[in-house]
This record gives structure tokens, sequence and C-alpha cells, in this order.
């Protein structure tokens, strides 16, 4: 019953809209004003100015850092789900499996190195589980920012994410905006074998008081039949059910002065899935390739609310502030079956043949079952004075205080207190852009009981400074180098002994590069990077803390191109070379040098648009990723030659073209594609070499969207 009544409500999500949507537009002289139709847009993947990298907005370009930026435009082109399913489009970005029972739902490495937890602006993280269940389509776009950036966001620091050594993924959302009333919809249906999903999205903004306020409401649905619950085990398992309402207010207090709130409500119930483990390339232990170990009732629930309120004041030309404040607040409760995983004997025996002597393939243990209820609180003040100096002289100041508590239930959550400063000036004089910065954090990790375990009230700091250097010779070419450095302290953790850190692990970061801009809005960029870690925990195999003596390193090259090579054809292709060093294995034993994550990683999207004959405003579309040959680990670390994944190589089309092809309205776009169009079988991501995800196989999707 549940299962028909809510494929009835996403079957009738988008026609109910749109029939509200004709209905408005009847009256369009009095509500909506004039409609102008410019016919199929080109998707534009580079943005003018990003805002992650030094809280300013400042072009790409300029930047002594890497950026890369998947805008709005990307975004809906590849239609992901959910924040997983858009980062895998980025090379050298790697999850721990995409499943609640993983250790760190919903983060992200980064160049082979632990990154920060998703964040809204820049600064509210959005908390544990969100990053499997964001729609993207309520994202504006993502930026994430490459390298060690607690100089400026804040290391995090907690027995489960002691994280930033690699980079951090900014969020930002859709909010209402000033500039006119619009209606968007949207609705997408994906057919493959033994899989079926379909989508619905509503994006109404409705200006108010003569323009100087605004409401938006998106909302989301969310109906989804994965192939694992259509056979195995957990055939007949009741469907992914899920929905989304993101409502936001913006309005100007005055001519200096704007202010708005933001808010979301998620809500997601779905099947359980921890994935299968893997022997050569192909799923082990007796697993097909679309097989689950959770049994029909077992469930995921996720339920999240944000809150978000804001304020922006221009003091002076050249001086603004900006007040912030949230609140994430999440809970989520899942019960799962694990594969199977033996040990002794049993488990020699899997490293020789993918089998389980015993024949078993299935266990519970007590992370199989769990809850857990998240807080986030967060409020800043960041200030941000430019001034236009004697000499071509142009700085930029900004100072940003801070504050950051968050706490989880079930031993998931070090209650945690910080307080953050961040310094960080930019000067600009003709050829050359100096970037100069250090953020101060005081941490406060409250008392608390968990597992048994008394943790006392610990006070804890971390000083994290970088610089980077841009130099513009020409208008076309730019050289860049930064040093950045991210410490922070290990609050919570202890060793099997009982003896805690005395010092802040330390990700530091040496990088290089050069931009070229061979046409009008088109760049290249290639850069060299090395990323040194010390005083990481070292975990045993039965996932107790050793010591905190832990050394690695990261180092890579990465080759991006982004923009527009004619008015009609625009491209993102990126390249990402990275190997990873456990330092604290003996040199020739293997472990020490090995493919922890892809070395070689590559996706390739573009977008034309034809303006010719029968074939005008039709847009063609094309994607491509590749994953070299990894291995898969037991919480990072090398377990045996025969635990790897195979080279994958995914590829994606599509069309979209205006309604009025077919005799409709010019308003409507219609799109139709196939995900992984060659159906390779790959894995995505994985927790351990016995929980590894599978990707999706081939699918078949129509979409039609309009704005009004």
């Amino acid at each position: 019953m549940t299962k028909s009544i809510f494929a009835s409500c996403a079957a009738t999500f988008i026609p109910v809209a749109a029939i509200f949507a004709a209905e408005t537009t009847t009256n369009a002289v009095t509500d909506l004003g004039t409609i102008v139709v410019e016919g199929t847009a080109l998707s534009r993947y580079r943005p003018a100015t990003v805002n992650g990298a030094t809280f300013t907005d400042a072009p790409p370009e300029e930047l002594p850092t890497v950026v890369d930026t998947l805008t709005e435009d990307y975004i809906r082109e590849h239609n992901p789900t959910d924040l997983h399913d858009l980062m895998r489009y980025v090379p050298g970005i790697e999850t721990g499996g995409k499943s609640l029972l993983v250790r760190n739902p919903g983060q992200f490495s980064i160049r082979g190195m632990g990154g920060t937890e998703p964040a809204f602006d820049g600064v509210l993280p959005i908390g544990r589980g969100a990053g499997l269940f964001m729609d993207p389509f309520l994202l504006e776009r993502v930026e994430i920012v490459k390298g060690p950036i607690g100089s400026l966001a804040g290391g995090a620091g907690s027995v489960q994410n002691a994280s930033g050594g690699g980079g951090a993924i900014n969020l930002y959302m859709k909010s209402a905006h000033l500039d006119k009333d619009e209606i968007g919809l949207q609705a997408n249906t994906s057919v493959g074998k033994h899989t079926f999903r379909q989508r619905g999205m509503v994006d109404v903004n409705e200006t108010a008081m003569e323009g100087k306020a605004a409401v938006r409401v998106i909302g989301t649905a969310d109906y989804y039949e994965p192939t694992y619950i259509n056979q195995g085990i957990q055939d007949g398992a009741r469907p992914r059910e899920s929905f989304t309402v993101a409502p936001s207010v913006i309005a100007k207090a005055g001519d200096d002065v704007t202010m708005g709130v933001k808010t979301m409500f998620q809500y997601t119930d779905q099947p359980g899935y921890i994935g299968v483990p893997v022997y050569r390339g192909h799923p082990g232990g007796g697993y097909s390739w679309y097989e689950s170990s959770c049994r029909r009732g077992d469930r995921a629930t996720y339920e999240n609310f944000m809150v978000n309120p804001w304020l922006d004041w221009q003091v002076t030309e050249d001086w603004l502030l900006k007040f912030g404040a949230g609140m994430m607040f999440s809970s989520w409760d899942f019960s799962m079956q694990e594969p199977y995983n033996g040990s002794g004997a049993e488990l020699q025996n899997y490293y020789k043949t993918g089998l389980w002597s015993s024949g078993n393939k299935y266990m519970t243990s007590g992370f199989s079952e769990s809850s857990s209820v998240s807080r986030n609180y967060n409020l800043y003040t960041r200030s941000i004075w430019t001034k236009e100096l004697p000499w071509e002289i142009k700085n930029t100041f900004v100072v940003q205080p801070d504050y950051n508590y968050r706490e989880s239930s079930g031993g998931f959550g070090t209650p945690t207190s910080r307080y953050g400063l961040l310094l960080q000036d930019s000067v600009n004089w003709r050829w050359f852009t100096l970037l100069g910065g250090a953020r101060y954090d005081h941490f406060e990790q409250e008392a608390y009981t968990s597992n048994g375990s008394r943790y006392r009230h610990t006070v804890t700091d971390a000083l994290s400074p970088r610089g980077g250097l841009t130099i513009r010779p020409l208008d076309w070419l730019v050289f860049f180098g930064n040093l950045s450095q991210t410490r922070t302290p290990m609050l919570g953790l202890r060793t099997e002994s009982g003896a805690t850190p005395t010092t802040p692990w330390r990700a530091t970061q040496y990088e290089g590069g050069v931009r070229v801009r061979p046409v009008e809005k088109l760049w290249l960029t290639l850069s060299t990077y090395r990323i040194e870690q010390e005083n990481v925990p070292e975990i045993n195999n039965v996932g107790l803390i050793k010591s905190y003596d832990g050394r690695n390193t990261s180092r890579g090259v990465e080759l991006s191109v982004s923009g527009d090579v004619t008015d009609n054809w625009t491209i993102m292709g990126m390249y990402g070379y990275n190997w990873y060093t456990d330092r604290n294995v003996a040199p020739g034993e293997k472990g020490r040098d090995f493919e922890r994550y892809p070395a070689h990683t590559f996706s390739l999207s573009t977008s034309y648009r034809f303006d010719w004959g029968f074939m005008e405003d039709v847009v063609i579309g094309g994607g491509y990723r590749f994953r070299s040959l990894s291995y898969a680990t037991m919480r990072g670390s090398y377990v045996n030659k025969n635990l790897f994944f195979d080279p994958s190589h995914v590829f994606d089309v599509n069309v979209s073209m205006p309604l009025s092809k077919f005799g409709g309205s010019d308003n409507w776009i219609l799109t139709f594609g196939i995900r992984n169009l060659f159906g390779e079988k790959y894995f995505e991501s994985a927790r351990h070499y016995y929980e590894c995800l599978v990707g999706e196989p081939r699918t078949f999707e129509i979409c039609i969207r309009a704005t009004f």
C-alpha cells in the first residue's frame, strides 16, 4: 500500500504542478510578467567567481589554490540523485561507502587524504549522514577546494572526524532572490534492468514588497527501486521513499542591509544496503553483482532539519559585514545484515579462492543495528575590507570569529565546542597577488561517557597557517603556488592502554601550477602537489588505536580544462594522478606504496548546441569517467593482493530539445539520456574489502522540465 501511494504521488507530482503553472500563466501579466523564451540553454561548466577558497568572491584563475566547481547547469545535466553521485564526477575524490553503516557517512577523501565534512557556504557543516541524502537539485553550485584548508575553515577534531588534510567541499544552496518571479518544474523517470526511479521537483520564487522581498520554496520527491531489492534474499523489499522541502526568505531592510533565512527538511526511508565482498575485481563470497546481504525488512531511515539565518551589511563602500548562524539536527536509524567476514584459516582460504569455506554469507554484529541523533550549531561574523591603495595596490582583509558546537548520541560524536578566529590578507599589485592567513582554534571537549568509558573535560588549541602567490604576467597566463597546513587535535581518542594524544595531527601541502587560456572563455590548469601528514592515529586489526605517530604522504598531479570552446560548445575535463605512501610500513613491504585509491582518475563532460536547420536548439551532451585499478582495504590498510577493483569506464549520453519540436510549448524542455551506456559492471565505493558497493547498471532516462 505504501509503495503504491508513494509511486502515485511521485508520478502525479509534476502533472499537478504543471496544471498549477498553466493556470498561473493564464494571468501572466498580473502574476509573472513577460515570459521570454530563448530556446534550449547551453550548459555552462565554469563559474565567473568562487568563494570557498578565500571567503571572498574571486575569479578561479586568480587564486593560488585549485578549486573545482560543479555549476548548476552541470548538476542539472548529470542529474545526480545525491551528493555522493555528484562527487564521483570529480577525479581524486573518494568515499568510504554509500551507507549509514559507514563510520563517517557522507564524507569524502580528497587527494588521498581525509577531507572535511561538507559544509553550507563553507561554514556550516551539514551533519552526520546528510551527504548520502542531499538532493543536488537544491544546490546552486558545489566548490571543491583542494589541499589542507584548516587555515580558512578550521580542522575538525573528534573521535569520528580527524579530517581536513585533503580539502573541503562547499555547498551553496539555491535560495530566495529578488531578480524575478519564477516557477521551475522537473520530472525524471529512469528505467534499467531490475531498477526503476521516479523523481519530481518544483522550484517557486515569488517577489513581494515591490521587489524588496522574496520567498522561494523548493521541493523534491524520489521513489526508487534499486537492483538489489529485485533479486537475492532482499527480493521484494519496499523501495526507497524520500522527499525534501527547502523554503527560504530574503528581504532588503535598507539600501545597505539584506537579510534572509534558509531552511530545509529531509526525509528518507530506504532499504538497507552495505555492499558485497570483492575478489579479483568481481563480487566474492558467492555473491552476484547486484545482490545484497541485507534482509527484506532491513531499512535505513534518515531525517534532517536545518535553519540558517543570515544578514549582509555594506557598512561603507569598502567594508562588508556578514553575519550567519545555523542549526542542523539529524536523526537516523538502520538495521542491516553484513556480508560474512571470516577469520583465521577461513579468511586465508577466502584470500586464495574468493569463497568462505564454511559456506556462510551473512552475519550480524553490534554495528548492524544502530540509531543516532546529531546536533550541530554554528555562529559567525565575517568582516571583509577591500581598499584601492596608491601605486595600483588593492588590499582585501578578512577577519572572521566563529563558534561551532556538535554532538551525537550513540557513541558516534564527541560533544565538542570550537572557538575560531580567522585572519587573512590578500594584496594585489600589477602582476602579483600575495595571499596570507592563519586560523586559531580553541577546542573544548565536554565530559561524557561512551561504551562504558569516561571521558573528562579536555581543552586544547590549534594554529593553522597558509600562504599563496599568483603571478599573471599576461592576461592568458597565470603561475600559482601555495604552502598550507592544517592542525587538528584528536579529541576523544585513547589507545588500548588508555593513553590520550598530546599533540595534534598535521597535514602540510606544497603545491605549484600554471593556468593557460587558449581561447576567450576556456582555461587549462596544471598543478602538482605533495601532502605530508604526521601524528595520525594508527589502527590495529580490531579497530583499536595502537599509537598516534602514524605518518603518510600523498603526492600527485592534476590537469583540468573548463569553459566554452565556442559560444555553442562547452567542456569540462579533469585528470588526477595520486600516489599514497604509508610511511609506517617498512620500505619494500607491500602496503607502504599501493593503490589505496585509484592512481589515475579522469572525467570528461561536454555539451553542444546546434543553431542551424532542423537541429536548431537541440543540445547533445556526453560524459565519460575512468578509474584505474585500486585495492580494497581494511580501515585504510592493505589486506591482500587478490582484493582489488578492476579499472572502470562509464559513458553517459543525453539529448535535450524544446517540446515545440513535437508541437508543444517552447517553455518545456525534453531530455533523453542513457547512463552507463555500455553497461559497465564496477564498484563505485567501499567501506571494507567485504563491504563494497556496486555502480548502477545501464539505465534509460527521460526528463521534462520547464521554467515560467
